[in-house]
């Protein structure tokens, strides 16, 4: 069965497996946030995860990295600054919800009980506690965002038509027909059907028997068109068309066209009601990733980061397709951060390496967090 897509939180479903059998490991600390450690491996799981969400093919993965791992390094430490701002904030998830969760898994990707679950856990690498951890990770994260940025990303009606008002031109749709066509490649075939269409017989029923094009498939059909986005010389026709008309034969490669325009709409500025939604979805992002950029600069200004090495993992090992198995590293192997003469290490429990996904800003719409939320949808 192929593996499903459990995590449903922005949380990716790919990282690297953990090798080690052992109950502690030593680890490579790439990074120290007030006192908590950003581990290789968990680095390692961060950069497989934007691989694979980036569709990176293997042979740019080296390249890819070498020109991300800065940003995803930088990621990382936000998003431990975040969760450390949740801790002070007293946002802590009930045991019990995250079971509802874990629950609620379980049932959109059909897996029938727990052994099933963790079978497919361990296909991706995972173990439950894993699951579990990034579960609370993701939505304390959420919260936090939400609780502290909501208010700055949110858009009230009257700033949305103030928006419309000084860019009402944006909002202008073009005038569009729906064409029909048949292509013939004798000038007196299409004359003959030029005349049968006008007399009232099914163009569509005639555009699949005589037509060429392949457009008789669907009857001629050609969709909606706007200014600019056909052949010159069709639209010089179609537009002075009425609703219905039907052209003379346009002369075109290899024969003849014939054009009817089933619907037309002249030119028009969507009124405020139209655009609202899209207006308040666009100012609320805009100002969503402002106030974002903004906060997560403060909390490292307010923080104590040290970053422990000078270069990270440029080669991945990648899991093979539709299973947790890793696959080993290309004959170039894996480049690993240098050690340096004061590296500092930390030993762990087992690993259990972090499946994180690039950050994601809070919907400006989502509802304030209460201290025990909800179950998640």
């Amino acid at each position: 069965m192929k593996p499903p897509k459990l995590l449903l939180l922005s949380v990716s479903l790919a990282a690297v497996a953990a090798a080690a059998t052992q109950a502690e490991i030593l680890e490579r600390v790439v990074a120290r946030v007030n006192g908590d450690v950003v581990t290789l491996s968990e680095f390692e799981a961060r950069q497989l995860a934007a691989v694979q969400q980036g569709r990176v093919a293997p042979a740019q993965i080296e390249t890819f990295l070498r020109e991300n791992n800065a940003r995803l390094l930088q990621e990382a430490i936000d998003d431990m600054l975040i969760l450390q701002r949740g801790a002070e904030l007293g946002i802590k998830l009930r045991p019990e919800y995250i079971q509802e969760v874990i629950d609620g898994i379980k049932k959109e990707n059909n897996i029938a009980d727990d052994a099933e679950l963790q079978r497919q856990l361990r296909r991706e690498g995972m173990s439950l506690d894993d699951l579990k951890r990034n579960i609370e990770r993701s939505i304390v994260r959420r919260q936090v965002l939400s609780r502290e940025l909501e208010a700055k990303a949110t858009v009230n009606e009257a700033e949305a038509r103030a928006e419309y008002e000084r860019n009402k031109e944006s909002y202008t749709r073009k005038a569009s027909v729906h064409l029909q066509e048949i292509v013939v490649p004798d000038e007196e075939q299409a004359r003959a059907l030029v005349v049968r269409a006008r007399a009232g017989e099914d163009f569509a029923g005639m555009a699949r028997e005589h037509s060429t094009a392949a457009s008789r498939a669907t009857g001629g059909d050609l969709g909606v068109l706007h200014r600019g986005e056909m052949n010159a010389a069709v639209e010089a026709v179609a537009f002075p068309l009425p609703e219905g008309g039907v052209s003379d034969p346009i002369p075109t490669d290899g024969g003849y066209r014939i054009i009817r325009v089933s619907e037309k709409k002249e030119g028009s500025v969507a009124s405020f009601d139209e655009v609202k939604d899209e207006i308040v979805k666009r100012l609320s992002q805009e100002r969503a990733t402002r106030a974002y950029d903004a906060y997560v600069e403060g909390l490292r200004k307010s923080g104590a980061i040290q970053t422990m090495v000078t270069e990270v993992p440029l080669q991945l090992s990648l899991p093979a397709a539709g299973t947790g198995t890793m696959l080993p590293p290309s004959a170039a192997g894996t480049t690993a951060a240098p050690v340096a003469p004061d590296a500092e290490f930390v030993v762990t429990p087992q690993s259990r390496p972090e499946r994180v996904a690039p950050p994601e800003l809070p919907a400006a719409t989502a509802p304030s967090p209460s201290p025990a939320p909800s179950p998640v949808p």
